[in-house]
């Protein structure tokens, strides 16, 4: 199975990242080719600026297009700033929107994550959801959006910068339980790789 994952956040020392070193570690004890886009080199032009130059991508943007296009399941991080998601995430949902890009919208599993200091990271999950169902049908897309949501509370109080879990508490349960059913849901819709 290859597993891409989006950490979606452009700021320093964010809390996504462990969320996504987690995600990875779980992920390669199952053997699994998984690659973590970091977003801290987020370089996507503001969607109302200059478009991407497509044939002549930077080394980000070829990361992000190859990594999410060749992924069976793909989990989109975002930090909850203000009960949205954040503003890398919409931007680049707006550059990737279009009928050429039906592939990074075809036959994938999505899984998404809500990133939160304290108690949060619900909303993002539903905001991404419901983007990524449009454009999946919009474009004539056969993905699946799994129900199933994450929301990472206390994230630095759980996971250390390497996305080693600090304590053992019912946080390590959810998210070992959130991969194995994201695995589950992948395998029945994709098939088992």
């Amino acid at each position: 199975m290859k597993v891409a994952i989006l950490s979606g956040t452009s700021r320093k020392g964010n809390n996504t990242v462990r969320v996504a070193k987690a995600l990875n570690a779980l992920h390669t004890a199952e053997n699994h080719d998984v690659t973590i886009v970091d977003f801290r080199a987020y370089d996507l032009p503001f969607f109302n600026g200059e478009p991407i130059d497509e044939q002549n991508p930077t080394t980000f943007q070829k990361d992000l297009i190859d990594t999410w296009g060749n992924a069976d399941l793909v989990y989109i991080l975002s930090p909850e700033y203000n009960w949205l998601v954040s503003p890398e995430l919409a931007n680049m949902t707006n550059h990737y929107s279009g009928n050429n890009h039906k592939f990074l919208y075809d036959n994938k599993v999505f899984a998404f994550v809500g990133v939160s200091s304290g108690i949060g990271g619900r909303l993002p999950t539903m905001q991404l959801s419901s983007v990524l169902e449009k454009l999946i049908f919009y474009l004539g897309g056969q993905s699946v959006c799994s129900p199933n949501k994450f929301e990472s509370h206390y994230t630095p109080q759980e996971l250390d910068n390497s996305g080693n879990f600090i304590k053992d508490s019912g946080y390590k349960q959810r998210l070992e339980s959130f991969v194995n059913y994201s695995i589950q849901l992948c395998n029945r819709f994709i098939g088992s790789k």
